[in-house]
Formats: C-alpha cells, sequence, structure tokens
C-alpha cells in the first residue's frame, strides 16, 4: 500500500497527469487522453465505484449499457444513414439482464437504480458496464475492497471467466497478495514507484517480501 501501484491504470487511462511510452498491439496510445485508450479497446473498472464507476442516480440498464453506446455506438438504432439516432431499449434490456444473470446481481429489475444496491452488487455492475465495451484489455483496480466475502468470490470468478473465455487480457490491482495468488498467472510488485519484479503467482511469500522491500530500504 502507498506505492504507486494505482497510478499505473490511472496513467495509462489518462486519469492522472502521466509521461512515459504506452504501446499497445504493436501501436502507441497517447497518454492523457482518455477517449484515445478506450477507442483502442482498452477499458478501466475504477477502485472507486461510487465516484467514478457508477451513474448512482440511472438504472442498471443505463449503467451497463451507456458507456458502450457513447463509445462504440452501440445499443443505438439509426435512420438516415446515422443522421437520426435513438435508443435500442431491447437491446440495452437483453445486455443488462444479461450481466445480472451471469454475476448475480441482487436487484429488483434491470430498472432499478444503482444508489439502492449494496456496494457488493454495485461493483459487479461496474464489471458488467466494463463487459460490455468488448475491450481488448481491461485494468480492474481493487475489484473486491468494501465488499463482503461471498460477493469477492463472484467478482473475482467473473474475471477469471471473462479472461478464459473472451481472450482478454486482464490486470488486476490490488493490496491482498493472497486474493492475486488465487486469482492471477503472475504477480508484478510495485515498490518506491517502480515494478520492482514480476513472479509466478506460486511464487513463495518470502521472495514477494523481498520484492516489495528492495525499493525502500
Amino acid at each position: 500500500a502507498g506505492q504507486g501501484k494505482l497510478g499505473i491504470p490511472n496513467g495509462v487511462m489518462g486519469l492522472y497527469e502521466a509521461g512515459g511510452k504506452v504501446t499497445f498491439n504493436g501501436g502507441e496510445i497517447p497518454l492523457n487522453d482518455p477517449r484515445k485508450c478506450l477507442d483502442s479497446s482498452l477499458a478501466f473498472v475504477s477502485e472507486d465505484r461510487r465516484e467514478v464507476g457508477l451513474l448512482l442516480d440511472e438504472s442498471l440498464e443505463w449503467n451497463v449499457a451507456f458507456p458502450a453506446m457513447q463509445i462504440q455506438e452501440k445499443f443505438l438504432k439509426k435512420l438516415l444513414g446515422g443522421f437520426i439516432k435513438w435508443r435500442d431499449e431491447k437491446g440495452i434490456h437483453k445486455v443488462t439482464q444479461k450481466y445480472i444473470d451471469e454475476l448475480q446481481i441482487k436487484c429488483t429489475s434491470s430498472k432499478q437504480k444503482a444508489r439502492e444496491l449494496s456496494g457488493g452488487n454495485q461493483q459487479k455492475v461496474c464489471l458488467a458496464k466494463a463487459f460490455a465495451l468488448e475491450p481488448k484489455f481491461l485494468f480492474v483496480s481493487e475489484p473486491t475492497r468494501g465488499i463482503d466475502v461471498g460477493a469477492k468470490s463472484l467478482v473475482l470468478e467473473a474475471l477469471k471467466k471473462f479472461n478464459r473465455e473472451n481472450g482478454v487480457t486482464v490486470v488486476m490491482i490490488s493490496s491482498e497478495l493472497e486474493e492475486l495468488r488465487q486469482t492471477c498467472d503472475r504477480i508484478a510488485i510495485v515498490s518506491g514507484g517502480q515494478v520492482a519484479g514480476i513472479l509466478p503467482a506460486a511464487a513463495s511469500s518470502e521472495e514477494f517480501g523481498l520484492l516489495m522491500v528492495s525499493k525502500v530500504i
């Protein structure tokens, strides 16, 4: 904690001012421009679901579909060559209900407001919103912070399933080492604002501990 790990996704996605170079699929992605990242099929589930991740006073349907509608023009019907556009309500309902079922989001209906859900279910809506974008690369920051044990398991299983079935690279940022070891193939340790090293998830606790202090002492 406090070593700069959250700066990586926030910097890459243009939410923090950043320097350096990001290359993805053979092309360079300009920094400090969130739209360029989204157009390059990168997506981000922020650790701050209530301030950044959700439209709290909108329905689950609007939360899940709006980013894909805005960025990719999904869930829109077009007339006159796209001059006139209106929402595909059936398509929006279908994709929202799909993720309600897959992620076991506990709600009264897809029309319920995001504010009315528990923290764990709000987190699942954030994942659904990212999944609906069908990204090629997904950052997920502290995905289980502040949610109960049962919801944690469902969220982590959903990420693994999304990775497995869609071939999407998922980078999960967390301060919970054991959680990372259960979920990820490889773990990069950020210490003193730098990537101190990358280890397989099965590496010993001693190896992880040495990396954690390598840039500090």
